[in-house]
C-alpha cells in the first residue's frame, strides 16, 4: 500500500508552506521598492535599487500613500534623504489623508539635516497639513531652533 498521499506527506510543497506567513503584494511591492531601503536607511541599497530603477520611482507612493522621501526624513545623518532629492524626489509630495510633506514629517522628527536639504530643494514653507498648518506654524509648536531656520529660509527667499 502506498503511504504516500499528498494530504500526510512532509515532502509535497502544499504540506511544508507555514500557513502563518505570507506577505500581502503591497508588502512585497514595499520591500521591493525604494521605500524599504529609504525606510531601513540603507544608503547603499537605495543607491543601488536608483541606479536600476527608473526616475518615476523616487516619487511614487505606497499602499499608504508614502513617498521614499516620507520614510528618509527620519533619519539623521540624512545621507538617505540627500540621495533621493539629487534622484528627484519632490520635496513638496503630500500624502492624501494627512497632507503631510515631507518637511512636516522632518519637523516632527525634529531632522534638521533634512530640513536643511529640503528646503536647499525648494521644500514649500506654505504647503499646510491636515491640521491647517504650514511647516513654520507646525515648528512653532514643537522646536524654536526648527522655526528659526525656517522663518530665515523664508525671508531670504
Amino acid at each position: 500500500m502506498n503511504n504516500h498521499s499528498s494530504h500526510d506527506c512532509s515532502c509535497h510543497l502544499s504540506s511544508n508552506i507555514n500557513k502563518g506567513v505570507y506577505e500581502t503584494l503591497d508588502e512585497l511591492d514595499f520591500r521591493r521598492g525604494l521605500w524599504s531601503s529609504a525606510q531601513q536607511n540603507d544608503i547603499n541599497e537605495l543607491h543601488e535599487r536608483l541606479k536600476s530603477s527608473n526616475s518615476k520611482t523616487v516619487n511614487q507612493c505606497d499602499a499608504s500613500d508614502y513617498t521614499p522621501l516620507h520614510y528618509a526624513v527620519r533619519f539623521q545623518p540624512a545621507h538617505t534623504c540627500r540621495l533621493l532629492l539629487e534622484h528627484g524626489a519632490n520635496p513638496n509630495c503630500q500624502t492624501r489623508a494627512s497632507k503631510s510633506t515631507p518637511l512636516h514629517r522632518a519637523i516632527t522628527f525634529n531632522n534638521i539635516d533634512a530640513i536643511r536639504h529640503l528646503l536647499e530643494y525648494k521644500a514649500d514653507l506654505t504647503l499646510k497639513d491636515i491640521d491647517g498648518q504650514t511647516p513654520i506654524e507646525k515648528a512653532m509648536a514643537i522646536n524654536s531652533e526648527i522655526a528659526n531656520i525656517l522663518l530665515q529660509s523664508q525671508q531670504s527667499s
